[in-house]
């Protein structure tokens, strides 16, 4: 029977319902900071930092070592900043970083003093990391014609969205191949849930994708290969499952299910973008090392 003869929606109904909503209102808006490129897609990964670090930190927050939120989501936020600002090497970029560090440091000193000094800062130091590094790879792939002379801007914004929808459909592929066929756990200590079944099958439907997308576009994609249209969608599948592995012991560890609530539906920042944040790395080192 429908809902609207009278029935209120189970609870999986609704959590479906919120899902599709916030899908359909947050997914067109980070694509269009794509396409956009430039600041406004700097804004969006700093925002998505700076709530992806709050996030680490309140996980981190429940153990015994107290992290220094406030400065290690300043020093979070450095980390795409300085990619926007020299995607390709310099000394500014290390010195301000060195800066940060120092400044974590420094906090603790000032408030903290030495009471489990080496596990707060180095806590904090890993967070800002974990964090603004990995997330802020997406500005580096973004700003890719930067640092390659005479590509076309709009290149980054077809490499970040490839790798968006790749590992995005790696993950839905593993959760439905493992549903239906998976028997033997991946890692079940950390996430029972995860099976071999369900990360090879993905892993072969990843690969056919990022394959088919290749030939298919053809001449309009003379970047890419097929032979590296495969070997990234092997990348995704490989460092996929491994954030997304990374941030559900972090939460096995704090007790909880969600990282936030942030995201109606989907929990939080980290809980979404867990496998996006291995992946962009894997993606970019794969392009810079051997494609260009």
């Amino acid at each position: 029977m429908s809902v609207g003869a009278g029935l209120a929606p189970s609870p999986g109904r609704q959590d479906l319902r919120r899902r599709l909503l916030t899908a359909i209102v947050l997914g067109p808006l980070f694509l269009a900071a794509v396409a956009l490129g430039g600041v406004v897609f700097l804004v969006a990964v700093v925002a998505l930092v700076g709530l992806g670090a709050w996030e680490f930190y309140r996980l981190a927050a429940m153990k015994r070592p107290r992290p220094r939120t406030v400065p290690g989501i300043g020093l979070a936020l450095l980390f795409p900043v300085l990619f926007y600002l020299a995607p390709a090497s310099s000394l500014t970029g290390p010195g301000l970083l060195a800066l940060g560090v120092i400044g974590v440091a420094l906090a603790q000193l000032l408030d903290g003093g030495s009471d489990e000094a080496l596990a707060s800062v180095s806590i904090t130091v890993y967070g800002a990391a974990y964090v603004g590094v990995l997330f802020g790879h997406f500005v580096l792939i973004r700003e890719i014609s930067r640092v390659v002379p005479g590509m076309p801007y709009w290149w980054g914004a077809v490499l970040v969205g490839l790798t968006v929808v790749l590992a995005w459909l790696n993950d839905s592929a593993a959760f439905a191949i493992g549903r239906r066929w998976g028997r033997h756990k991946l890692i079940p200590r950390v996430s029972p849930g995860k099976t071999i079944e369900g990360a090879a099958g993905a892993l072969v439907v990843t690969v056919l994708l990022a394959v088919g997308v290749v030939l298919a576009a053809g001449s309009r994609m003379p970047l890419l290969t097929p032979a590296d249209a495969l070997a990234i969608g092997a990348l995704v599948s490989v460092a996929g499952p491994v954030g997304d592995l990374v941030e559900s012991a972090f939460k096995r560890d704090a007790g909880v299910k969600d990282a936030s609530d942030l995201i109606p539906g989907h929990g939080g920042v980290l809980d979404r973008f867990d496998s996006l944040m291995a992946v962009a790395p894997a993606v970019w080192y794969y392009l810079r090392i051997v494609v260009l």
